[in-house]
């Protein structure tokens, strides 16, 4: 019969097959199909558009790619040949399976093979997401790595996720005893992503209340500037017993092409901005696009290229609608002169009387921290 590899979500309980199997590794398999939970996402505040914020939220319509290795007695270290570690789940040519849901609506995803738990020993798995992100994937001892990522152009970005591993399973039940941490409330083996890249918002408001003064700020443009959309990435695992420690890296490209402007905000009409003095608010465009990025971490330190560019008009009773633009480097210390992958940045732009906006960016680890600073306005 064909055999197919099911990851179980509003239905993720053990499955199993009717007939018993060799796998490719050469371990000999049960007649227990493996099995995974809908995948979940590290803690977020909110979601932005394309990401993917929990298990609820991950798409029918999404794949993603797993591997699974075989170890005859419990997790040692990567790829321990005293261990009997060997592939057990993955491409021929060793890169991660792609799991797909086979018709877009029903809670369950299927690679093209299947694959069943083996009758002893235990696998270890870890994923990435999506199945279809750009640049090379491979897994080692370190975790994953990366090679030449490229964040999309505004409007067609997405949610870069790569999961913790999952050590020592022996069936498809969930590790957490139906007591489950990640979220979820099906059995299945339990893929918990981090989100790769940086996420980056903009808020309009002002610092003192206008409201009866007569004042009307409106946004026009915000872009920013000259940031490099291309590098490389390790998870950088410590890769011992206990504890297994994660540091993320990203080594963004130092080649001159691969910088690039983002349009964040467009509209020619403009968006108001609230004059309260508490409220802000994320722009939303008339006839525009308004977009929350997913961008490559990166540090700004001595690039004075990369800059954040806004667009807009001031009218007070004295005076008609005039333009003005502003601009604010990211490599000052204020500014959150780094972008770290699995935070949020949302820079609040202040509008603060006739002489000058300010800045001031909030970094969250999908948790407010304020950092506020004062460019000067022409």
């Amino acid at each position: 019969m064909k055999k197919i590899l099911l990851l179980a979500a509003a239905a993720g309980v053990i499955l199993s097959g009717c007939v018993k199997n060799e796998s490719a590794s050469g371990v000999i398999a049960s007649d227990a199909k493996i099995s995974f939970e809908t995948p979940a996402v590290g803690v977020s505040t909110r979601a932005v558009v394309g990401e993917i914020a929990s298990a609820a939220a991950y798409p029918a319509t999404e794949k993603f790619k797993v591997w699974g290795w075989y170890h005859k007695d419990n997790y040692t270290s990567f790829g321990d040949a005293s261990n009997g570690w060997t592939i057990y789940m993955a491409e021929e040519d060793g890169s991660a399976l792609e799991v797909t849901n086979p018709d877009g609506t029903a809670q369950t995803w299927a690679p093209s093979v299947d694959h069943y738990w083996p009758k002893n020993g235990k696998l270890t798995f870890a994923a990435y997401s999506p199945a279809d992100a750009t640049g090379t994937y491979t897994h080692t001892a370190n975790g994953l790595q990366i090679a030449g990522f490229t964040v999309n152009e505004v409007g067609q970005q997405y949610d870069l996720l790569y999961s913790d591993r999952s050590y020592n399973r022996v069936s498809s039940e969930n590790q957490y005893n139906g007591s489950n941490t990640t979220g979820n409330i099906y059995n299945g083996v339990d893929i918990v992503f981090h989100h790769a890249l940086s996420s980056i918002l903009f808020k309009v408001g002002t610092d003192v209340d206008y409201s009866q003064a007569n004042i009307t700020f409106k946004v026009k443009r915000i872009t920013i500037r000259n940031v490099v959309n291309k590098g490389d990435f390790n998870e950088t695992l410590t890769d011992q017993s206990a504890p297994i420690e994660r540091n993320p890296t990203w080594t963004p490209s130092t080649e001159a092409g691969d910088k690039t402007d983002y349009v964040v905000f467009d509209d020619a009409t403009g968006f108001e901005v609230p004059t309260d003095g508490t409220t802000y608010t994320e722009p939303a465009p008339a006839n525009g696009t308004a977009n929350d990025l997913m961008l490559l971490p990166q540090s700004f330190v001595g690039k004075d290229d990369a800059v954040v560019e806004i667009v807009y008009t001031m009218k007070t009773a004295a005076s008609a609608e005039i333009e003005h633009t502003a601009s604010f480097q990211l490599n000052s210390a204020t500014n959150a002169e780094t972008w770290e992958d699995n935070k949020r940045y949302t820079y609040k732009i202040i509008f603060g009387g006739l002489e000058k906006i300010t800045f001031a960016p909030v970094v969250e680890d999908w948790v407010d921290v304020e950092t506020p600073v004062n460019p000067g306005l022409n």
